[in-house]
Protein backbone atom coordinates (compact mmCIF):
# COMPACT_ATOMS: atom_id res chain seq x y z
CA UNK A 1 0.00 0.00 0.00
CA UNK A 2 1.36 3.27 -1.05
CA UNK A 3 2.27 5.59 1.83
CA UNK A 4 2.55 9.04 1.68
CA UNK A 5 3.68 9.33 -2.18
CA UNK A 6 1.53 12.23 -2.94
CA UNK A 7 3.58 15.78 -1.67
CA UNK A 8 0.39 17.67 -2.09
CA UNK A 9 -1.59 15.29 0.69
CA UNK A 10 1.43 13.95 2.60
CA UNK A 11 1.37 17.31 4.76
CA UNK A 12 -2.00 16.16 6.33
CA UNK A 13 -0.26 12.76 7.25
CA UNK A 14 0.80 13.52 10.54
CA UNK A 15 -0.93 10.91 12.73
CA UNK A 16 1.42 7.57 11.22
CA UNK A 17 -0.13 4.76 14.01
CA UNK A 18 -3.90 5.77 12.92
CA UNK A 19 -2.26 5.13 9.19
CA UNK A 20 -1.16 2.11 10.17
CA UNK A 21 -4.06 0.95 12.12
CA UNK A 22 -6.74 1.87 9.25
CA UNK A 23 -3.86 -0.03 6.53
CA UNK A 24 -4.33 -3.15 8.51
CA UNK A 25 -7.68 -3.01 9.24
CA UNK A 26 -8.17 -2.26 5.00
CA UNK A 27 -5.48 -5.29 4.44
CA UNK A 28 -7.59 -7.87 6.61
CA UNK A 29 -10.73 -7.34 4.37
CA UNK A 30 -10.25 -10.08 1.80
CA UNK A 31 -11.96 -8.89 -1.21
CA UNK A 32 -10.32 -5.45 -0.69
CA UNK A 33 -7.00 -6.62 -0.14
CA UNK A 34 -5.61 -6.84 -3.92
CA UNK A 35 -6.94 -3.36 -4.07
CA UNK A 36 -5.29 -1.43 -1.06
CA UNK A 37 -2.14 -1.52 -2.81
CA UNK A 38 -3.39 1.03 -5.27
CA UNK A 39 -5.03 3.04 -2.08
CA UNK A 40 -3.40 5.88 -0.23
CA UNK A 41 -4.18 6.26 3.68
CA UNK A 42 -3.50 9.22 5.31
CA UNK A 43 -4.59 10.22 8.50
CA UNK A 44 -4.50 13.34 10.74
CA UNK A 45 -4.23 14.35 14.70
CA UNK A 46 -8.09 14.65 14.54
CA UNK A 47 -8.69 11.84 13.60
CA UNK A 48 -9.70 12.51 10.04
CA UNK A 49 -8.63 9.56 7.53
CA UNK A 50 -7.69 10.50 3.87
CA UNK A 51 -8.54 7.25 1.42
CA UNK A 52 -7.11 7.76 -2.04
CA UNK A 53 -6.90 6.27 -5.16
CA UNK A 54 -8.90 3.73 -7.36
CA UNK A 55 -10.95 0.75 -6.35
CA UNK A 56 -12.90 -1.33 -8.58
CA UNK A 57 -17.01 -0.61 -7.80
CA UNK A 58 -19.05 1.09 -5.58
CA UNK A 59 -19.52 -1.65 -3.14
CA UNK A 60 -15.65 -1.70 -2.45
CA UNK A 61 -15.72 1.91 -1.91
CA UNK A 62 -18.30 1.87 0.80
CA UNK A 63 -16.43 -1.09 2.13
CA UNK A 64 -13.53 0.95 2.44
CA UNK A 65 -15.10 3.42 4.20
CA UNK A 66 -16.94 1.41 6.31
CA UNK A 67 -13.72 -0.47 7.38
CA UNK A 68 -11.36 3.06 8.12
CA UNK A 69 -14.71 4.72 9.91
CA UNK A 70 -14.62 1.59 12.24
CA UNK A 71 -10.87 1.73 13.54
CA UNK A 72 -10.86 3.12 16.99
CA UNK A 73 -9.31 6.88 16.90
CA UNK A 74 -11.24 7.90 13.37
CA UNK A 75 -13.77 10.73 13.77
CA UNK A 76 -14.77 10.97 10.09
CA UNK A 77 -13.27 9.92 6.63
CA UNK A 78 -12.49 11.72 3.64
CA UNK A 79 -13.44 9.83 0.41
CA UNK A 80 -11.17 10.24 -2.27
CA UNK A 81 -11.45 6.89 -4.04
CA UNK A 82 -12.45 6.74 -7.55
CA UNK A 83 -13.91 4.34 -9.67
CA UNK A 84 -11.99 2.49 -12.31
CA UNK A 85 -13.56 -0.31 -12.80
CA UNK A 86 -16.12 -1.92 -15.45
CA UNK A 87 -18.69 -0.38 -12.83
CA UNK A 88 -17.24 2.94 -13.22
CA UNK A 89 -20.45 3.63 -15.41
CA UNK A 90 -24.00 2.55 -13.84
CA UNK A 91 -25.77 -0.50 -14.98
CA UNK A 92 -29.45 -1.28 -15.20
CA UNK A 93 -30.39 -3.21 -12.33
CA UNK A 94 -31.74 -6.12 -14.53
CA UNK A 95 -28.68 -6.65 -16.45
CA UNK A 96 -27.00 -6.82 -12.51
CA UNK A 97 -29.41 -8.78 -11.29
CA UNK A 98 -28.64 -11.63 -14.35
CA UNK A 99 -25.51 -11.42 -14.09
CA UNK A 100 -25.63 -12.45 -10.00
CA UNK A 101 -27.87 -15.46 -10.80
CA UNK A 102 -25.20 -16.46 -13.74
CA UNK A 103 -22.46 -16.33 -10.68
CA UNK A 104 -24.63 -18.05 -8.39
CA UNK A 105 -25.69 -20.68 -10.80
CA UNK A 106 -21.79 -20.91 -12.26
CA UNK A 107 -20.51 -21.76 -8.87
CA UNK A 108 -19.46 -25.20 -8.23
CA UNK A 109 -19.39 -25.05 -4.98
CA UNK A 110 -23.25 -24.18 -4.65
CA UNK A 111 -25.47 -26.85 -5.22
CA UNK A 112 -28.97 -26.43 -6.30
CA UNK A 113 -28.87 -22.86 -6.90
CA UNK A 114 -32.34 -22.58 -7.45
CA UNK A 115 -32.53 -22.42 -3.26
CA UNK A 116 -31.57 -18.22 -3.97
CA UNK A 117 -33.42 -15.53 -5.04
CA UNK A 118 -31.87 -12.36 -5.61
CA UNK A 119 -33.52 -8.56 -6.53
CA UNK A 120 -31.91 -5.70 -7.11
CA UNK A 121 -33.32 -2.10 -6.34
CA UNK A 122 -30.71 0.77 -6.90
CA UNK A 123 -28.02 -1.42 -7.00
CA UNK A 124 -29.06 -3.22 -3.78
CA UNK A 125 -29.01 -7.03 -4.23
CA UNK A 126 -31.32 -8.31 -1.92
CA UNK A 127 -30.36 -12.17 -1.62
CA UNK A 128 -32.92 -14.80 -0.08
CA UNK A 129 -32.59 -18.52 0.66
CA UNK A 130 -31.22 -20.94 2.97
CA UNK A 131 -27.86 -22.00 3.13
CA UNK A 132 -26.16 -25.20 4.71
CA UNK A 133 -23.00 -24.29 6.12
CA UNK A 134 -21.18 -20.55 6.29
CA UNK A 135 -18.86 -21.33 3.59
CA UNK A 136 -22.05 -21.95 1.50
CA UNK A 137 -23.22 -18.08 3.05
CA UNK A 138 -19.69 -16.71 1.85
CA UNK A 139 -20.10 -18.62 -1.73
CA UNK A 140 -22.84 -16.79 -2.19
CA UNK A 141 -22.19 -13.63 -1.34
CA UNK A 142 -18.67 -13.40 -2.92
CA UNK A 143 -20.67 -14.63 -6.12
CA UNK A 144 -22.59 -11.11 -5.55
CA UNK A 145 -19.67 -9.08 -4.52
CA UNK A 146 -17.69 -10.25 -8.05
CA UNK A 147 -20.31 -8.76 -10.11
CA UNK A 148 -20.12 -5.07 -11.63
CA UNK A 149 -22.61 -2.92 -10.22
CA UNK A 150 -23.42 -4.29 -6.99
CA UNK A 151 -24.02 -1.01 -4.79
CA UNK A 152 -24.58 -3.16 -2.04
CA UNK A 153 -26.13 -6.16 -0.26
CA UNK A 154 -28.92 -7.12 2.05
CA UNK A 155 -28.36 -10.58 3.44
CA UNK A 156 -31.17 -12.06 3.87
CA UNK A 157 -29.79 -15.57 3.38
CA UNK A 158 -30.89 -17.92 6.44
CA UNK A 159 -28.42 -21.20 8.09
CA UNK A 160 -30.09 -24.57 8.42
CA UNK A 161 -27.81 -26.82 9.03
CA UNK A 162 -29.39 -30.48 8.49
CA UNK A 163 -29.99 -32.52 11.22
CA UNK A 164 -29.69 -36.47 10.56
CA UNK A 165 -31.46 -38.73 13.30
CA UNK A 166 -28.97 -41.21 14.48
CA UNK A 167 -30.12 -44.73 14.64
CA UNK A 168 -30.49 -46.13 18.36
CA UNK A 169 -30.29 -49.34 18.84
CA UNK A 170 -33.37 -51.32 19.47
CA UNK A 171 -34.00 -52.92 22.87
Amino acid sequence: MERNNNPRLARTNNNPKLTEEVISALERDAFLRPQTLSMQVLADNDGVVTLVGSIESELDRKTAIDIASRVPGVNSVDNQLTLMGRESSVRPDADVQQEILEQIRADPTLERPERFHVRLHYGVAYVEGTVESEEEHDSVLAAIHRVPGVQGIEDRLELHIPMYKSQSPQR
